[in-house]
């Protein structure tokens, strides 16, 4: 039956009530269909449950963020959770984001470890390390789902990963670089910072596309910028100021203000492309210091993982299915 213009419980006390992702109890009320018979009815025994109920309002979904990166990326993030929080009362978010040249994967991995049961879930941008997917074993077996944003840790057991496909955007940037650069000849930098598999995929990806469709150019090994402008600007300068510069450079990590600076004081020509869409990144876009900005939309995966975590309550241990997007290309025309 179909049923318009909804007058009842919230749509998150519904969907926690009945076990359900928030977007598949909205289109069983509002009737937009696509729904299978046993979710529907799943969702209006929900309603007429909480209906009988006294009405108490429910206790917030509690969630931990844990995110070790650059500062521009933690800031973007941490913002995001802000507006989260700010249009979903329900839910509270303890965000907390360490940076990647301050922290390591052994302190950052005590850190989820410490994390106390009765949360309702953690999301996680973290490196791939025996000692962090260890801790989020520990936090499944403890009943406590774990979404992985942006970078993914596919061995650690976690709930599921919701972001781009990290893969596909480097093969993006890939072709971006070749097409840019018109040289019979040239040599191509990529900038990474550390174990995260978002980068190695990135890389991955590069690489693939350039060594089968722009044999003209040539990949130099990555340069550790640990998501620190500083250093990273000092590794651009030293490779644009040699007897042979590159013709690009892939930023897969952070800091890319450091890498803007060198080839901006440099002089030279250098395309450069690099990922997330933060203030930094698009104020270099629309100076013209940065060609292509490869981004996500972490508003957009927030409440695919705050979905996924209401689905798994109770039953962390089973995995659920990823939220994998495609990835955004962003030009200084594309605000």
């Amino acid at each position: 039956m179909t049923r318009t213009n909804w007058q009842g419980p919230r749509i998150s006390e519904i969907a926690a009530a009945a076990g359900l992702s928030t977007a598949t109890v909205d289109r069983v009320v509002n009737g937009r269909g696509g729904v299978s018979a046993a979710r529907c009815e799943a969702v209006w025994h929900a309603i007429a449950q909480l209906r009988r109920a006294p009405h108490h309002p429910p206790a917030p979904l509690r969630i931990a963020l844990r995110c070790i990166s650059g500062q521009s990326f933690n800031d973007t993030l941490t913002a995001a959770c802000q507006q989260f929080t700010a249009a979903n009362p329900d839910v509270e978010i303890d965000a907390q984001t360490s940076l990647t040249q301050d922290t390591s994967p052994l302190a950052f991995a005590a850190g989820l470890s410490a994390i106390k049961d009765g949360t309702g879930g953690v999301l996680l941008v973290g490196w791939e390390h025996p000692a962090i997917n260890n801790a989020v074993r520990g936090l499944i077996a403890r009943g406590i789902p774990v979404v992985c944003l942006t970078t993914d840790l596919p061995g650690s057991g976690r709930t599921a990963y919701a972001g781009i496909n990290q893969l596909k955007a480097g093969c993006s940037a890939g072709y971006l670089m070749g097409r840019l650069i018109r040289a019979p000849h040239g040599v191509v930098s990529v900038f990474a910072s550390a174990p995260f598999s978002c980068q190695e995929d990135r890389e991955t990806g590069f690489r693939r596309v350039i060594r089968t469709e722009f044999p003209h150019l040539t990949v130099a090994e990555n340069i550790g910028s640990h998501d620190d402008p500083a250093v990273s600007k000092a590794a651009a300068a030293k490779l644009l100021a040699s007897s042979n510069p590159p013709a690009g450079i892939y930023n897969v990590a952070g800091a890319n203000t450091g890498i803007a600076e060198a080839i901006q004081e440099s002089g030279r020509a250098c395309v450069f492309i690099g990922h997330e869409l933060t203030k930094n990144s698009r104020r270099l876009l629309e100076a013209g210091l940065m060609d292509f900005v490869i981004a996500h939309d972490p508003g957009v995966e927030l409440s695919q993982a705050v979905d996924i975590i209401r689905t798994a309550s109770g039953n962390a241990a089973t995995p659920l299915e990823d939220r994998v997007a495609a990835p955004l290309l962003i030009t200084k025309y594309g605000f």
